[in-house]
């Protein structure tokens, strides 16, 4: 695969950065995280941290192989750092109810992009300077924008209230992406709302078009600063530009599969559980240990949310 990749985050005029952003790449893709760790509650940056962290390493171990059903990875991942979120925070004196962060993570693997979101932080995929897709928060103000109220209510709205985050005393519902094959020049943003929040959408697709990314980042880094003044929060982005010719490879999830993504990430889930044995364990022991997990992933797959994105159509070059 032939692409681009760069990232930048900076403080603004926060006392701390609690943004997080990294990603990891093999033969076959790259995985790219930003977390941003909630103002308001303790430990947002250890959470944004724990959650990269966590993700990365989800992706890593997959070795060089093919993620075979990308949106139950992504989404069985995000619980397992949401989980990790809890158990970190105890270990280090916090309140397990208190740490929490957004995240945004999109897998590129074989010319297909596959993405998942909690909370505010988003994805936008533009062919040249055109909107193809962006995230719909997981927040008060951009439901209510997308389901009719004007802008003027919108604005008088503000930030509104998130509903979904990693961490905190409720199950993360993960929003998933729809598998989406890449054309020449397409770009990815991931980023963080220190970034969106300063544009609009037809001068942040401007923004992308510069012919090194790296330029459209420090673009996006310096007009955010300019707009928010002495108010500017943790600013943090992640470009990625496909640059490679678009792929044969077959898609994995054909859009007319009949199984639902349900149904595809237990038999996925199924197949990665594993339960520890040990030679004191009884068969009792045992059948407690995985039901546990069968009720773990039962819940999470009666959660899934695959509904909310902006998608639109892209237009012939």
């Amino acid at each position: 695969m032939r692409y681009s990749i760069t990232l930048e985050s900076r403080i603004g005029t926060r006392e701390t950065n609690q943004d997080r952003v990294a990603y990891s790449e093999n033969k076959n893709g790259v995985f790219m995280v930003i977390a941003d760790g909630l103002g308001g509650y303790a430990g947002g940056e250890l959470a944004a941290q724990t959650v990269v962290d966590s993700l990365l390493r989800s992706f890593e171990e997959q070795g060089e192989s093919i993620i075979d059903d990308p949106p139950a990875f992504i989404a069985l991942s995000m619980n397992y750092a949401h989980s990790l979120v809890i158990k970190e925070a105890r270990l280090r004196g916090f309140n397990p109810s208190e740490p929490r962060t957004t995240c945004v993570a999109c897998l590129v693997q074989n010319g297909y992009a596959y993405w998942g979101h909690v909370g505010d932080s988003r994805l936008y995929l533009f062919s040249g300077d055109e909107l193809l897709v962006r995230t719909i928060d997981h927040s008060t103000t951009d439901h209510m924008h997308q389901n009719g109220a004007v802008d003027e209510q919108f604005q008088r709205l503000g930030s509104g209230q998130l509903f979904r985050c990693l961490g905190g005393t409720r199950r993360p519902v993960v929003t998933l992406g729809a598998e989406t094959h890449l054309s020449p020049e397409d770009t990815i943003l991931l980023c963080t709302d220190g970034i969106w929040r300063a544009f609009n959408e037809k001068k942040l697709a401007k923004s992308v078009t510069y012919e090194s990314i790296d330029d459209s980042i420090d673009y996006m880094m310096s007009h955010a600063r300019r707009f928010f003044r002495s108010d500017c929060d943790n600013m943090t982005a992640l470009l990625f530009r496909w640059e490679d010719e678009p792929t044969e490879e077959r898609p994995l999830l054909p859009a007319s599969s009949s199984e639902p993504i349900a149904d595809r990430l237990w038999h996925y889930a199924m197949e990665k559980v594993t339960v520890p044995t040990a030679p004191s364990t009884s068969d009792t022991d045992l059948n407690e240990e995985f039901n546990s997990v069968i009720e773990e992933i039962e819940s999470l797959v009666n959660e899934l949310d695959t509904t909310h994105e902006l998608r639109r159509k892209r237009k012939s070059r």
